[in-house]
Parts: structure tokens; C-alpha cells; sequence
């Protein structure tokens, strides 16, 4: 085993490539030299230089004149009457005149009346549709009565219906009397609420 491994390692040499050797340079040697560069100088920026400046001068303001003020003299006044600081009686004095103030009366007012001489035309006629429908209601109103005793305008407040309105209305314009209100006796003019029932009687 030992010569077989032999002859392998022999033979594997064998089969190895040449190795070639460079042939040795015996030639002169030329040394050349190479300018190098010189660094940029440094830059040196100038100082500027300082310019002063004035300050700025200020002025203080001229003093104000002063102005005394001499205060008036205080003159006596004469003529006050002189109290007892005792009694606080002595002294004189004008006397105030004292005048009563009249003060007129409320006057007596007197609200208006219906005329009972027209009691008969105060119903309004029942409306017929709604007579028709068997419909109840009441209508409130207020009504102006004028210095004659008549109705001069009316005004609704409220009505189940317009039928029940514009008979109320109706009558109350054309019908209506009262007896005026007055003030001190003498008739004027006045507002007067009322309502107004339509009713069926069975």
C-alpha cells in the first residue's frame, strides 16, 4: 500500500504544469520627479471698519409757566339770621307765603246700562243651519256704545261658530240700545262686554 501510494504522488507531480520563473531585470532604473501642487494661500477677509455714529441728542421740553392762582377772598355775607343754638327760636326771618292747592275731585262716572225699554230686541234670530244641526253656543263681544246710546262698532272675543257671530253682530247694530255711561252727569262714550246665548227650547 505504501509503494502504490508513492507512485500516485509521483505521478501527480509529473502531470503538474511547468511553473516559469521570470527572468531577473538587470536594466538601469530612471527616477523621475513630480512637481506637486502648492496649497491655495487662505483667504483673509478685511475687517470694515467701525463706523460711530452720533447718538441722538434729545431735548427735554422747556419748563410750562407756572401760574398762581391766588384763591378770592371770602367776603361776609350779612344778613343770615342768628339761631340759638338753645332754643334755635331767635332769629329773623322773611315769612313764605303759603298757598293751598286745590285739588279737583275724581269724577263720578257711571257705567252704561241696557235700555230696558229695548230688552225685548236683544236676542239675534237663531241662525238656521245651525238651528238645523240642533247647535248650541254663546258668543262673547264687546261693543262701544256712543253718547246716544247706540252701538257704534263691535268687536268678536269668541263664538263657536260664524253663523252665531254675524247674527249677533247683525243685531247688535241695527237693535241695540243702552243707556250711556257718564262722567259728572254728562254722557260719553264707553266699552261694554256682553254675551249672547243661543239656546232651543224644547
Amino acid at each position: 500500500m505504501a509503494a502504490v501510494v508513492h507512485a500516485v504522488i509521483i505521478g501527480g507531480v509529473i502531470a503538474m504544469p511547468g511553473i516559469e520563473i521570470p527572468e531577473r531585470f538587470e536594466g538601469p532604473i530612471f527616477a523621475f520627479p513630480v512637481p506637486v501642487d502648492k496649497p491655495p494661500e487662505p483667504i483673509v477677509e478685511e475687517t470694515p471698519p467701525e463706523v460711530k455714529t452720533a447718538r441722538p441728542t434729545v431735548q427735554a421740553p422747556p419748563d410750562k409757566p407756572r401760574i398762581e392762582l391766588t384763591p378770592p377772598p371770602i367776603v361776609p355775607i350779612e344778613g343770615y339770621a342768628r339761631i340759638d343754638l338753645a332754643t334755635g327760636s331767635d332769629g329773623t326771618g322773611d315769612e313764605i307765603p303759603f298757598q293751598a292747592i286745590e285739588v279737583e275731585p275724581d269724577p263720578v262716572i257711571v257705567a252704561a246700562t241696557l235700555n230696558q225699554r229695548y230688552a225685548s230686541h236683544f236676542q239675534p234670530a237663531y241662525p238656521t243651519g245651525q238651528l238645523r244641526l240642533e247647535r248650541e253656543g254663546e258668543v262673547s263681544v264687546r261693543v262701544l256704545v256712543g253718547t246716544d246710546g247706540r252701538v257704534k262698532n263691535i268687536e268678536l272675543i269668541d263664538s263657536p261658530h260664524a253663523d252665531f257671530w254675524t247674527a249677533t253682530r247683525k243685531q247688535a247694530l241695527s237693535k241695540w240700545r243702552f243707556t250711556p255711561a257718564t262722567s259728572d252727569g254728562k254722557p260719553i262714550e264707553s266699552w261694554m262686554t256682553l254675551k249672547v246665548r243661543f239656546e232651543i227650547n224644547s
